[in-house]
């Protein structure tokens, strides 16, 4: 839900440049917080999701403003850039957590954004690989 969520700031932020963009450290660390809270995580957890959400998300919203500067539709660029960076973040998340608290997050609605990032990339793989 977190990773929705956060997937749900980056498209508005990018179309409303000239609005006050959200705080990138102030998302991270509610997203860390709540992660911390609803997984159970330990303090050396905490400190590899806080490193690797600190190092995705600025790269992620670097593409995506380097997309707009080139003239890239907007939906389509954030929808490949977003699912890239996301799907990179989820197989970090992966190696973080036990097999537990894996399946929890599988099982709730970042694992249902995963499984649909999965299906639109692999379609995007399979339309590539046919050219």
């Amino acid at each position: 839900m977190l990773l929705f969520a956060f997937t749900l700031i980056f498209p508005q932020a990018i179309l409303a440049q000239e609005q006050k963009e959200p705080d990138l450290d102030e998302v991270i660390s509610n997203m860390v917080e709540k992660f911390t809270r609803t997984y159970e995580l330990d303090y050396v957890q905490v400190f590899r999701l806080d490193s690797v959400l600190q190092e995705n998300y600025p790269k992620m919203m670097d593409e995506l403003e380097q997309a707009r500067k080139y003239g890239a539709g907007i939906a389509e660029s954030y929808q490949v850039v977003s699912d890239k960076w996301l799907d990179r973040t989820d197989k970090a998340i992966e190696e973080i957590f036990t097999p537990k608290q894996w399946e929890r997050y599988m099982k709730s609605n970042y694992g249902k954004e995963k499984k649909n990032r999965d299906k639109r990339m692999a379609k995007r793989e399979a339309a590539t690989s046919k050219q």
